[in-house]
């Protein structure tokens, strides 16, 4: 099973983008949809990218199809409750 936390930095340690760090955020929608915040550093200043997928069921598939096993930090990010 994908462990999946949102408004938390973790580290992308294997797949597609190993070694960069991400970050998904819960958008107001209803249902929730969801975007995918990557970069080079866990501050997101440097090689940044973003991804926006529609629901829950599409994040599962995004993180299955990348092959990423996410190391979660447990830093919230400002302004996210977890």
């Amino acid at each position: 099973m994908v462990e999946i936390k949102f408004g938390t930095v973790g580290k992308i340690m294997v797949g597609d983008e190993a070694g960069r760090f991400v970050l998904i955020q819960e958008l107001p929608d209803v249902p929730p949809s969801y975007l995918v915040l990557t970069a080079a550093d866990s501050e997101f200043e440097e090689s940044g990218g973003d991804e926006w997928v529609e629901d829950y069921a599409s994040l599962l598939e995004f993180f299955e199809e990348g092959g990423w096993l996410v190391d979660w930090e447990g830093r919230a990010s400002e302004g996210d409750e977890l």
